[in-house]
C-alpha cells in the first residue's frame, strides 16, 4: 500500500480526547473554483502532545503527528457553514506518507468546487525509521538511531484516528461544518483505518455521526494480504505477519456481524490494485450485504492503486465523480415543517 509522494449532537465518549487548540496557520489555497479555501491546523490531542523525527524525510524533524489540517469554504471572504465534511484518511502501508503530501490532491475539487469542509489527519506511522523526538533522537541531523524508541505500532494508528474523529464530531461546526454530514474516506491503508474505525467494537460511539463510509482499496481482512505486505506488517504488529490473532483483531471484516449499527459504507477498487485487494473489497461488501448493511460499490476501469487517489484532484475523472455522487446522493437533509397553530 505504497503510494507515491504526493508533493448537531455533541459525541460523548469516555475517551478524554475532546480538548483543543488552533494554531495560528490560516492561508488561502490559490483556485479557480466557485470557493475559496482557508486552512487551519488543529492539535486533536493537546494534553498528550507526541513528536517524531521521520529518518527519511529531513522535513519531519521534531514533528507534532496529533494534528488535522481543516479545508474550509469561503465565498467572497466569508466563510460557508453547514457545509458536508469530509474526513480524509491517507494511506501508506501504516508506516508512511503525511497528511500535508495530500493538500493537492483533496481540496481542488472537495473544497474549492464541490464548497465541502475537509479534514485531513496524520497519525502515528509505524515505520522502523520514525522514532520519538525524545533526547535521543531530537532533530534529524542528531538522531541516534541506535538507541532510539520507535514510534508507534498498531493500534496507536487507530487511536490516533479515532480521537481526530472525536475532535471533528464536536469541534467541525466552528469551521462551517455539519456534525451530521461527516463522511470518512481512506485510501488503502487509510480505508483500512476508516473501515476499522466504523466497525470495531471500541468505536461504537462514533458511528452515529458518521454518514457513510467511502473506502477506495482498502484492507478488509489483514490475514489474508499477500506476500508483498509482510514487510509493512512486520512494522506494524509487533507479532509481525505470523500474528494471527492480531490481525484478525485489526480486520474490519471481523466486526461485520448481526446485531451491530453500521454506518452506510462505499466500497471501490480498481483494476490494477495492489495483489488480494479486489478480492478482499469484494468480499467485505458482499458480507456487509449478507448481514442487509447499507453498501455501495464501484470497480473503477483502467485505474491503479496510485492514480486512482491522484484522480481525485481532477472534477472529469471517474473516480472522482464517484465520490462526488456518493457525498451529493447521501447528504442528511433537515426539512423544518411550517408549524401550524389552530
Amino acid at each position: 500500500m505504497r503510494n507515491l509522494r504526493l508533493t448537531y449532537a455533541i459525541v460523548g465518549i469516555g475517551i478524554g480526547l475532546v480538548s483543543w487548540f488552533p494554531y495560528p496557520v490560516s492561508e488561502p489555497i490559490g483556485s479557480s473554483a466557485a470557493y475559496e479555501v482557508v486552512t487551519t491546523q488543529v492539535m486533536y490531542r493537546p494534553a498528550e502532545p507526541f513528536h517524531i523525527t521521520d529518518m527519511r524525510y529531513p522535513d519531519k524533524s521534531d514533528f507534532e503527528t496529533r494534528t488535522v489540517t481543516v479545508y474550509q469554504p469561503y465565498q467572497a471572504g466569508q466563510p460557508l457553514y453547514d457545509r458536508p465534511v469530509v474526513f480524509f484518511v491517507h494511506g501508506g502501508g501504516w508506516v508512511d506518507e503525511y497528511a500535508d503530501w495530500y493538500t493537492d490532491i483533496i481540496t481542488p475539487v472537495l473544497t474549492a468546487e464541490q464548497g465541502w469542509v475537509v479534514v485531513n489527519v496524520d497519525y502515528r506511522l509505524t515505520s522502523d525509521q520514525v522514532f520519538l523526538a525524545d533526547e535521543h533522537c531530537p532533530t534529524y541531523a542528531t538522531c541516534d538511531p541506535a538507541n532510539a524508541t520507535k514510534a508507534a505500532w498498531y493500534a496507536d494508528n487507530l487511536q490516533d484516528v479515532a480521537a481526530a474523529f472525536a475532535w471533528t464530531a464536536q469541534n467541525i461546526a466552528a469551521y462551517g461544518g455539519d456534525a451530521q454530514n461527516i463522511f470518512l474516506f481512506g485510501h488503502s491503508a487509510g480505508g483500512h483505518l476508516a473501515s476499522l474505525l466504523a466497525t470495531h467494537d471500541d468505536y461504537r460511539a462514533l458511528r452515529g455521526y458518521m454518514r457513510g463510509v467511502i473506502s477506495m482499496s482498502g484492507v478488509y481482512s489483514v490475514n489474508e494480504l499477500s506476500s508483498w505486505s509482510y514487510p509493512l506488517l512486520n512494522q506494524t504488529f509487533q507479532g509481525g505477519h505470523t500474528d494471527t490473532a492480531a490481525l484478525d483483531e485489526a480486520s474490519p471484516g471481523a466486526y461485520v456481524r448481526a446485531g451491530e449499527t453500521l454506518p452506510p459504507f462505499y466500497v471501490i477498487h480498481c483494476q490494477f490494485d495492489l495483489p488480494s485487494l479486489p478480492e478482499q473489497a469484494i468480499a467485505f461488501r458482499t458480507k456487509l450485504e449478507a448481514f442487509g448493511y447499507e453498501v455501495d460499490w464501484d470497480y473503477l476501469l483502467g485505474y491503479t492503486h496510485v492514480t486512482e487517489m491522484t484522480a481525485i484532484a481532477g472534477s472529469q475523472e471517474v473516480a472522482t465523480q464517484s465520490i462526488v455522487q456518493y457525498i451529493t446522493t447521501h447528504v442528511r437533509r433537515i426539512v423544518y415543517l411550517p408549524l401550524v397553530i389552530k
